[in-house]
């Protein structure tokens, strides 16, 4: 599991991991943003919508906490890019005041 990849989990949620890669394997668990259906909220400073690999908005309140066992039944989607990447940064800083 990466920063940065979309998985659909086995109860049919979306996340996007948002901690460092490596930490599952320290830690057990990763960060991810729980992602809403395309359309549901706008493009904003706490939000961002993401097109590839699923179009969908990262909202940057969303955050929460996963075991690496809820991943065994899991479907990597794949990697946002780079560009998409820095505005979840940059939202998941504003939302923390960072």
């Amino acid at each position: 599991m990466n920063r940065g990849e979309i998985w659909t989990l086995a109860d049919g949620r979306n996340v996007l991991i948002i901690s460092l890669t490596g930490l599952e394997q320290a830690y057990g668990a990763v960060l991810a943003i729980v992602l809403h259906d395309s359309g549901r909220y706008p493009d904003t400073a706490m939000s961002v919508v993401i097109s590839d690999p699923l179009p969908c908005t990262a909202v940057a309140v969303n955050i929460t906490q996963l075991r690496v066992d809820r991943f065994e039944d899991a479907t990597l989607l794949g990697p946002v890019s780079t560009p998409t990447m820095a505005r979840v940064d940059q939202a998941l800083r504003a939302v923390q005041d960072l």
